[in-house]
Order: structure tokens, then C-alpha cells, then sequence
């Protein structure tokens, strides 16, 4: 039950993080503030499956 809350909510900071850090690179729609937003929805869907495998891991192992 802990990683159906974990993954969601660990994607979301991991991928605002990241759009933190290298801003919005890619080019999705005209319109800055369009732009930004599905630029960070884009890196959550990214980083989700890496999120997926890292909770289970820990999960497993600890």
C-alpha cells in the first residue's frame, strides 16, 4: 500500500526537480506557460518508471 502512495508522490518531486534544475528544454506547444507545464508533466512520466523500480528495490531489500 505504501508504494501506490510512494511512486505517485516521489515521480511528482523527482520530476519537479528536474524540470527545476534543466528548466523547460523541450519545445511541446507554443506558449510559455503551456510549455512549462507539460514540460514538467513530461519529466514525472520520465522519471515514473525509474521511481517504480527504485520503491520496489528498497521495498524488497529492506
Amino acid at each position: 500500500m505504501a508504494a501506490v502512495i510512494l511512486m505517485p508522490v516521489s515521480s511528482f518531486v523527482a520530476g519537479g526537480a528536474v524540470w527545476l534544475a534543466l528548466g523547460s528544454r523541450l519545445n511541446i506547444k507554443d506558449g510559455a506557460q503551456l510549455n512549462d507545464l507539460l514540460n514538467l508533466l513530461s519529466y514525472r512520466l520520465i522519471a515514473l518508471p525509474l521511481i517504480f523500480v527504485f520503491v520496489f528495490y528498497v521495498l524488497e531489500h529492506v
